[in-house]
């Protein structure tokens, strides 16, 4: 598919909002990987396609990871989790899209240990984009130009402070990928 062909998909798949968050995403996906060498095709494509389930009902993602034979952990079934996979599976199913691009969108929720550059470039896009106005937005935003490894563990750390506040379950998967991020430093 072309990008304006993937435009047009993700446009009938979603409102307003959400479309404008992921055109931001897709800004700050180019802008990051640019800056750090990785293809900036398959970045925007990658942003564009990521939240492309969001908005589908609940169950029909369920339907969509389960014919698929995606076997998901409890968390990952949770509603604000279960998109990153669902929307994997009709990158690639629907959409054709290559083990790059939809590993970027498996993993732009919660994390992995040992992310791809794509995969850390869509996670530091989604959280940072434009539309984001939280508190400490412009700090990783700053580290994400100077240090994707510490860019990615000033979110983890934000992240995991307003799930923990918010009394939320956590995906093991974003400890892990922090614990993996800090050896690094090591």
């Amino acid at each position: 598919m072309t990008e304006t062909e993937i435009i047009e998909v993700v446009k009938s798949n979603m409102g307003a909002k959400r479309f404008s968050h992921t055109e931001g995403c897709v800004k700050m996906a180019e802008k990051l990987a640019v800056r750090w060498g990785a293809d900036v095709a398959l970045a925007r494509r990658a942003a564009w396609l990521h939240d492309i389930t969001k908005e589908m009902p609940y169950e029909h993602q369920l339907q969509l990871v389960d014919r698929h034979g995606i076997i998901l952990s409890r968390t990952q079934k949770s509603e604000k989790i279960i998109h990153a996979f669902s929307g994997a599976a009709m990158a690639q199913h629907q959409l054709g899209e290559g083990e790059e691009v939809c590993g970027a969108i498996r993993w732009h929720t919660t994390a992995r240990c040992g992310m791809t550059l794509l995969e850390k470039i869509i996670w530091l896009a989604d959280l940072t984009e434009e539309g984001r106005t939280f508190d400490g937005v412009e700090k990783i935003r700053a580290l994400a130009s100077e240090s994707l490894s510490d860019a990615l563990i000033c979110g983890f750390d934000m992240t995991l402070s307003v799930l923990i506040n918010r009394g939320s379950e956590i995906d093991a998967n974003m400890i892990e990928a922090r614990n993996f991020e800090l050896a690094l430093r090591r």
